[in-house]
């Protein structure tokens, strides 16, 4: 299937389960594609695959490049009246990098034919001229679709053949996960969970500021500013329409402090209002430890806050902190929801 395949005919995956596929993928040496609109982590699940497997990683931004940039330059041996190629420094070298490692072809959809056919040769024969990749390095690539208004152009063929084609779509509990594990304010965290649609919007877009997983990180860096410096950072990131959304979240938002919550979790209020909720339960799951466990189950536990709410907070909680499982308050919450698949 090619890059010029409408979104609506293909199945998509999150990222999660994007990278999940990459994997079953790299274990059995076949070559692999990302596609997916800007913004949506496919250069970092590139990235976190390595990692993860504990391998080399070499990224090339192919979009960049001129065809000599892959093919190396003809540089003259007067003795033997020949002419040798020297390749690039990043190109993979198994005593510099290891024997094991992903070569990620990175904004593949932004390189023009030529490039694309310097390509052909690395991803089926693992080889360029008269350079071989190491045996255990692995090619991967991505780029953006031509739907997006991005820069992608469309990939021939005889290209997308030699790939296997994972597409991506946007996820917030996937999105969730990772901002949680990453320190990202539970307070837009609350937003996204309240506006799971805006967490990759290009509708009306001016294609320079929108949102997404990208740029939303970006905006957790200011969500701590003032009404008024936050909504212009805000919208000079995401756009007016998000950034707009963003105040009104933080109007009707009505949190109670988290010392009250943990001195006295039975007579703290419980706020009523949707969204206030959302944002408690991100507090919440961010502020659980070993210690505060206690106090946050009973304070949860109650009927006003509701058994969904509460749920998500223990599973969010987990997930950045499986260490959490451990703890006796956890094992009383999952005796108490044997229902629940966890």
């Amino acid at each position: 299937m090619t890059e010029q395949t409408t979104v609506s005919k293909v199945r998509t995956q999150t990222v999660g389960e994007a990278k999940e596929l990459a994997r079953i993928f790299w274990q059995r040496d076949i070559p692999t594609y990302i596609h997916g609109a800007p913004g949506l982590g496919k250069s970092d699940i590139m990235r976190q695959l390595a990692a993860e497997e504990g391998v080399g990683f070499k990224d090339i931004r192919v979009g960049t490049m001129l065809p000599e940039d892959l093919t190396g330059i003809p540089v003259p041996d007067l003795q033997k009246r020949l002419a040798v190629w020297l390749r690039a420094e990043y190109w993979p070298d198994m005593e510099r990098d290891g024997s094991r490692g992903i070569i990620a072809f990175d904004e593949l959809s932004d390189a023009p034919r030529n490039l694309q056919s310097c390509i052909y040769r690395v991803v089926l024969d693992r080889q360029i001229g008269e350079y071989k990749l190491p045996p255990g390095w692995w090619p991967m690539a991505a780029g953006n679709r031509r739907e997006d208004r991005a820069a992608a152009q469309s990939i021939s063929t005889a290209l997308a053949n030699r790939f296997a084609h994972i597409h991506l779509r946007s996820d917030y509990d996937c999105w969730k996960i990772w901002a949680n594990q990453h320190n990202i304010d539970p307070m837009l965290v609350g937003f996204l969970g309240y506006r799971p649609n805006l967490l990759h919007s290009m509708e009306g877009a001016d294609l320079l500021a929108f949102p997404s997983p990208r740029s939303w990180e970006r905006v957790s860096k200011v969500f701590d500013l003032d009404p008024g410096r936050r909504q212009n950072a805000v919208t000079a990131l995401v756009g007016e329409g998000a950034a707009i959304e963003v105040e009104n979240f933080f109007k009707v938002v009505n949190l109670p402090d988290f010392e009250d919550i943990i001195k006295a979790p039975t007579k703290t209020p419980i706020p009523t209002e949707p969204a206030s909720r959302y944002a408690l339960s991100s507090m919440l799951a961010r502020k659980t430890t070993a210690d505060t466990f206690p106090a946050i189950y009973k304070y949860i536990s109650r009927n006003e806050f509701g058994p969904d709410f509460g749920t998500v907070v223990v599973l969010d909680a987990t997930k950045r902190d499986p260490s959490l499982c451990d703890v006796d308050t956890f094992k009383t919450w999952a005796r108490n929801n044997k229902s629940l698949r966890l």
